[in-house]
């Protein structure tokens, strides 16, 4: 029964969180209703039942964190005589080896059961916070134990994207599984994190205020498969023959992992040992990883297909004879551009060679025969999805020619990835891949600005399917936090506006720094929009010398999207200037963190103005500047909470800062 109720935990915690802040709900509400029910017979006082929301707030994402248990590095061998030169030295075996998946190490945290935090690696001893990513990741529990066995203490894992779920998020193949896993991992919206795996291979394990001590490697992976994580491939090695095998076995066995790898670590298994062995510069001298020799293999080009971006740039893709490569069977890889076709002198029936060094994306670098029958690669000269013109772009270097991309505005490849990129860019929560589609299909959204229209239609979004195998639809209260997350960003700064168009080398921090140079002449929207970023002197004062006309033509070409927007009620405001004191007092302004759902329902935006008609700051992040952070739940662990407690900063609940604007709480 103790497993049962675990598990009933987990699914509930992973469900609380999908629906408040996920892309799409795990389950219908009546499948929701039926595992708390079953848990409220198995525990009747169980804390999970207790919880009120969601368990993770979802404005922790990316905030910095510091580990409690510092994530190193290991040093590296690269031969089989460098490896058992280090055994040699270390004390030889027994050894404890693993596989080194190809994906971003993190961390996670647990009290009495709970997952608390989740940090990724960063630097080692600060990262980011990824605990309302993590607790979608698969492999990873939200609950950890039972009654008093509770685990409390920290996981080191790999964040890893499998073959399978990478053929899922990114069939073209246009990025490695490592570093799309590490892009969805680090997403502000938690998108496609359910594709995410966890692969546990240390813990920290805390019992009466003290660390347990492990014997060996061995006994921690035990304790750790005991607890239920899902565990990196490993074994125990009592020899150096032994380890160099398994080595070359796992080398050999990489086209038939559901992962990929790039070699091997090994530990000494001896957990005292390791200790004593010390450390150099973050890398325990105990541990060594062995990365595989980059991979190479001749196939042939069979065709090109061309797929397209958000902003318009029109990408070819060779297919290829299936080849066995780097552990994995590749049948496509990316060739840059059209200058790099032509550069490579490359066709379609030629035999290339492919490599894959370090398991980066596969690439190819040569021709290795060219038959008397083999076919040109022909650049579009019309846009392949819409017809439209196709012209050349420059790149940053400044080089002519580099990527070729349609030139009509209208194009539904771009509209619908600059739908995606607004949602992304403005934290839209709720509005996954499948909703997103089920919102196309159903109310024909043609760009972001119809997102803005869609609260006329709000009870034909509560009946949207947006799972037609399992018939699950939007529902009332999902469709009501999608309109409300929409509605929270009718009111954007000049940057995050501009930044999130989806315009090419205009994201935010661009915008944001282009700002700040200009000393007020682009402060306003209809200063971006007349034409002076193409004056080279002003475009290079601003920072941006050979992209000003390109940013211009992006900003030109969104136009009517611009306007319809405004239309449709997004207000754009002015740059904040820092202020260091008020004029008349000469006092430093006053400045209001908000974290967290505000029990009043209203939107952090709500409180701008009535801050700023008090004379205080509406802010994003807890500095040493901050003067106070609002929290709904005053004994919140979110990182926000445990900054300002470290800080000093006044920690003060929404009814405080009623008083604080001069608003009347609610009644009752």
């Amino acid at each position: 029964m103790p497993n049962r109720i675990v598990q009933l935990r987990n699914l509930i915690l992973r469900a609380k969180h999908a629906y408040y802040f996920g892309p799409e709900p795990l389950m219908s509400d009546a499948e929701y209703d039926s595992l708390e029910d079953e848990l409220r017979v198995r525990s009747p006082d169980d804390p999970v039942l207790a919880m009120v929301g969601a368990p993770v707030p979802a404005d922790s994402i990316l905030t910095k964190a510091r580990h409690a248990m510092p994530m190193g590095s290991q040093n590296k061998v690269n031969s089989e005589a460098e490896f058992r030169a280090w055994v040699d030295k270390s004390g030889g075996p027994p050894l404890h080896v693993s596989l080194k998946g190809d994906g971003a190490s993190a961390a996670a945290y647990y009290r009495d059961g709970r997952l608390m935090q989740a940090i990724s690696r960063g630097d080692g001893v600060i990262g980011e916070d990824i605990t309302a990513n993590a607790i979608r990741f698969n492999g990873l529990p939200a609950w950890v134990g039972s009654g008093p066995e509770r685990f409390t203490g920290a996981v080191r894992f790999e964040v890893i994207l499998t073959v399978e779920e990478w053929a899922k998020v990114d069939p073209a193949r246009s990025k490695n599984p490592r570093n799309a896993g590490s892009g969805i991992m680090g997403r502000k919206n938690g998108h496609q994190c359910e594709h995410l795996t966890a692969f546990a291979f240390d813990i920290d394990e805390q019992r009466d205020g003290a660390s347990v001590r492990f014997a060996s490697e061995s006994h921690k992976l035990a304790r750790l498969a005991e607890l239920g994580f899902n565990l990196i491939p490993h074994a125990f090695c009592s020899s150096v023959d032994e380890a160099v095998a398994w080595h070359r076995d796992a080398g050999a066995r990489r086209d038939s992992l559901p992962f990929w790898i790039d070699g091997v670590v090994i530990k000494i298994d001896d957990v005292g040992r390791q200790e004593a062995l010390g450390v150099t510069a973050g890398r325990p001298k105990g541990q060594v990883a062995w990365k595989f020799d980059s991979a190479g293999a001749e196939t042939v080009l069979e065709d090109v297909v061309v797929s397209g971006g958000h902003t318009g740039s029109l990408v070819p893709t060779a297919q290829l004879r299936p080849v066995e490569i780097g552990g994995t069977t590749v049948s496509s890889a990316s060739l840059a551009n059209f200058d790099e076709i032509a550069r490579l002198d490359v066709a379609i029936g030629d035999s290339v060679w492919l490599i894959k060094a370090n398991d980066i994306i596969p690439k190819v670098i040569r021709v290795t025969h060219r038959p008397p029958d083999r076919r040109p690669i022909i650049a579009p000269s019309a846009c392949p999805f819409c017809g439209g013109a196709v012209g050349r772009r420059r790149i940053t270097s400044g080089e002519e020619g580099v990527i070729l991309e349609c030139r009509n505005a209208a194009c539904p490849k771009k509209s619908t990835g600059k739908i995606d990129r607004w949602i992304t860019s403005l934290d839209i929560q709720g509005i996954g891949d499948s909703v997103l589609e089920a919102m196309l299909e159903r109310f024909g959204i043609e760009d972001a600005a119809d997102l803005y229209a869609l609260e006329a239609r709000s009870a034909e979004l509560a009946e949207l399917v947006i799972n037609g195998e399992k018939g699950i639809r939007l529902g009332d209260k999902r469709a009501r936090s999608i309109l409300d997350a929409i509605d929270a960003t009718r009111m954007l700064s000049l940057a995050r506006f501009l930044g999130s168009l989806g315009i090419e080398s205009a994201g935010i921090r661009r915008i944001e720094l282009m700002i700040a140079a200009a000393g007020g002449e682009l402060d306003t929207l209809d200063q971006w929009r007349s034409g002076r970023l193409r004056d080279p002197e002003f475009a290079e004062r601003v920072g941006v010398p050979n992209l000003g006309a390109p940013i211009q033509d992006g900003i030109d070409g969104m136009g009517g999207v611009i306007d319809k927007m405004l239309a449709n009620g997004i207000v754009v405001t002015a740059p904040q200037r820092d202020v260091v004191g008020d004029d008349a007092t000469g006092e430093p302004v006053k400045t209001v963190c908000i974290s967290g759902k505000l029990p009043s329902g209203k939107k952090k935006s709500d409180y701008e103005a009535p801050l700023a008609a008090a004379g205080m700051k509406l802010v994003d992040t807890v500095t040493r500047e901050t003067t106070y952070l609002v929290l709904a739940d005053p004994n919140s662990v979110s990182s926000k909470a445990e900054k300002a407690r470290k800080l000093g900063i006044e920690v003060i609940s929404e009814e405080a800062l009623m008083a604080l604007v001069g608003e009347a709480p609610p009644a009752g």
